[in-house]
Order: C-alpha cells, then sequence, then structure tokens
C-alpha cells in the first residue's frame, strides 16, 4: 500500500535526481530509501527512474506521477490550512496578493482593521503583477488577491470593492497641464507610457478602447510593468499616461493628475478560487468592503 512517505521519498528523489543527496535531505541512509523507491516502482508497475546512465533521470512514468503528486501535496497542504481556521475563518492562515495601485488607497487599512478584528489569522501579503497574482490565485499559492477583474474568472470567485475612474498623468510643464479636465482626444498626438497588455489586460484594454473611442489609437513608445514607474516615467518627459485615480496619491512635482471627460471606470474586486475552503477568504472579503464604506466622504 502506498504511504504518504513513500511519495514523499520518491518526490525528494526526482527533485534532486541523486540518491544519496536525497537520503541526506530525508534524514535515512541511502539504502532504505532506494528499497522503499523500488517498492513503490512495484506497487505501481512501473519504472518511475533510468538508472541506466550516470546520472538518473525521471521516465515518462515519473514525469507524469511527479506531476500527479504534486496536486497531493497541494491539496494536502490546503487540508492543513483549512483544519486550523475555524469555520467563522476567526483563526488560521491566509495568504493575500495585491497589486501594487492598492497600497495607494484600500490596502493599508484593510489590513490593518483585519489585523485588529482577526489577531489570530496569521495573514501574509505579497505584491504582485495583475497577471501573475490571478494565475497564483488559480494554482492555490495565494488565497485570495485585491486586483483587476481577470478576463477569465471561470475558476475564480469575485465580490467588487469599488470601481475608479482613469485619469491622464501628464508632465508638469504639458501644454494641457493648466486645464481643470481635458478629453481622452486631446492627447491624439502625444506618446504615450502604458502597462503591457499581458500584464494588465482589463486596463490596457480599457484605455484602448477609450481612445478609440475619441478617435485614435494610442501611440505606445514605452511598456512598464508598474503604474508607479509609469506615473514616474511621465514626470521624466516621456510620455503621457492614462492610470487609476489612485496613483494621484504619489504627489509628485513632476507630474499633474487631470480628471477625464467620459472617463471609464475600472473595478477593483477581491478575487479567489472558488475551490478553496479556506474560511478566512470570507471574513477579508467582508473586511475589505466594509472598509472602503468606511473609507468613503461622509462615512468616517
Amino acid at each position: 500500500m502506498i504511504e504518504l512517505r513513500h511519495l514523499t521519498y520518491f518526490r525528494t528523489v526526482a527533485e534532486t535526481l541523486h540518491f544519496g543527496r536525497a537520503a541526506e535531505l530525508l534524514h535515512i541512509s541511502q539504502p532504505p530509501l532506494t528499497r522503499q523507491i523500488a517498492a513503490l516502482e512495484k506497487e505501481l508497475g512501473a519504472q518511475l527512474f533510468d538508472r541506466s546512465k550516470r546520472a538518473i533521470q525521471l521516465t515518462a512514468a515519473g514525469k507524469y506521477f511527479y506531476r500527479d503528486t504534486t496536486e497531493i501535496f497541494k491539496a494536502l497542504e490546503r487540508a492543513k490550512r483549512n483544519v486550523s481556521s475555524s469555520s467563522t475563518g476567526k483563526s488560521g492562515a491566509l495568504k493575500v496578493g495585491f497589486m501594487m495601485s492598492t497600497a495607494y488607497n484600500i490596502l493599508p487599512s484593510v489590513t490593518r482593521h483585519y489585523s485588529a478584528a482577526y489577531p489570530e489569522v496569521d495573514m501574509r501579503l505579497t505584491e504582485y503583477v495583475p497577471n501573475l497574482l490571478a494565475t497564483d490565485i488559480e494554482d492555490e499559492k495565494i488565497d485570495v488577491g485585491i486586483m483587476y477583474r481577470p478576463e477569465d474568472c471561470r475558476r475564480l470567485d469575485s465580490h467588487t470593492i469599488y470601481a475608479e475612474p482613469l485619469l491622464a498623468v501628464l508632465p508638469r510643464d504639458h501644454r494641457l497641464a493648466g486645464r481643470q479636465s481635458i478629453s481622452a482626444a486631446e492627447l491624439a498626438e502625444d506618446a504615450f507610457i502604458s502597462i503591457p497588455r499581458m500584464i494588465a489586460p482589463v486596463v490596457y484594454d480599457l484605455i484602448q478602447q477609450h481612445c478609440q473611442l475619441h478617435g485614435f489609437r494610442p501611440r505606445i513608445v514605452l511598456e512598464t510593468n508598474l503604474q508607479q514607474t509609469i506615473v514616474n516615467l511621465v514626470g521624466e518627459g516621456l510620455g503621457v499616461a492614462l492610470v487609476p485615480t489612485s496613483m494621484q496619491a504619489m504627489h509628485l512635482d513632476t507630474t499633474v493628475f487631470k480628471p477625464l471627460i467620459g472617463a471609464p471606470m475600472v473595478e477593483v474586486a477581491v478575487i479567489w478560487n472558488k475551490d478553496n475552503t479556506n474560511p478566512c477568504i470570507r471574513t477579508f472579503a467582508e473586511t475589505a468592503v466594509e472598509v472602503w464604506g468606511r473609507m468613503q466622504p461622509g462615512n468616517q
């Protein structure tokens, strides 16, 4: 009968491709490890390692088995986290991913309020670019994220926290810097700095559609992964950009932010994997929505 220790032995050998090093990592001697792997291969009826060469290699069957055991260990880790969390989500562990722009508005408040309300939850936060955050939420490397809604939500669930308009960020000496608001059409001849589509498809497409609605396709001369970098580069006079309103909090002396007439709105949501049953997700999502409501004028 295959036991969890057999899978641990197999995965350690597969990752080191060396029985001696694997035995050291497992704190056992090499002969018992070799026998356990042989017994596992007999139980499975397939050879997992090719030992015919100087360095061992995974066979085709071994590669498939390694991939499938990855899912087993992922499920085990999820089970361990969920056991440590109560059914109400008041204790346990929660891995939170966030995109950088939320650090300028909602993230600090949510973090403070959630930590105060649920001190027994071990919350770990990691900054991401949106597309990688969505991928890691799907793979359950991250429990929950605060981010733009991904294009493909088939495996994800979400709760919208807020929607914010895009606005124009211009160099301080730009010809439109003195205006109260501007139309995107007035930027048709300007060079644009943009986030790549592969990093944040929702925002990229929103900008493209808004510009095309005003009769032009933006001439993108520079792409960078972070909104903060975009604003800094605008301040250096390398172009103009359309960014979420939250980026105004940067307060750079080299840039000005101008409301866009008929500005498109970008939604920011709490996102999680539908199959992730960590109860802390619910309490975190509820806290995010509640905190945003308190942050609005008149609700202090």
